[in-house]
């Protein structure tokens, strides 16, 4: 029996480090978490901009499309909270890390260079439409944009978000 439990030992502390290791690694973040991710903040940060903008995004055969809306009144705010946002991503440094939320997370891990993303503006908000000729990266831009659906739907039914 000695014997046994002197053969076991090792696997045990083994099996022990691992919980401690796994224990240690951060979770995942949230898949939707715009107060407590660096790029999203600038739309949390002017009270009731997010109350009153819808979004809707949807795949196409090659990419995606992302439609915003807001009243009119709301133009300039949520103007200054885009230009902010993508300031944020122009001068993004992954040497420096920023809190983010794991939509933000996948995109920084998109092959920007096999992506063309147009946006269109027009009254009381804005289309843009991201497209590929690669197939593996359009299958990427869908599956981040089937979680995103999903998480919305979520939001929406735990009342954190307005109906699209």
């Amino acid at each position: 029996m000695r014997k046994s439990l002197i053969v076991l030992l090792p696997f045990a502390i083994l099996a022990l480090i691992g919980i401690a290791i796994q224990a240690q690694e951060p979770a995942a973040p949230k898949w939707l978490d715009p107060a407590n991710c660096y790029f999203c903040q600038p739309l949390t940060q002017t009270e009731g901009l997010m109350d009153n903008m819808t979004w809707e995004n949807h795949n196409i055969t090659n990419g995606t499309v992302s439609i915003v809306t807001y009243a009119p009144e709301w133009k300039d705010k949520y103007k200054s909270a885009a230009t902010e946002m993508m300031k944020r991503w122009q001068t993004y440094d992954p040497a420096k890390p920023q809190p983010m939320c794991g939509l933000c997370a996948a995109w920084t891990k998109m092959p920007m260079d096999k992506m063309t993303t147009e946006k269109i503006e027009f009254k009381g908000g804005e289309l843009e439409i991201s497209t590929s000729n690669d197939s593996a990266v359009v299958a990427q831009m869908h599956e981040i944009n089937n979680k995103t659906c999903a998480a919305m739907d979520e939001m929406k039914k735990a009342k954190e978000m307005p109906k699209q």
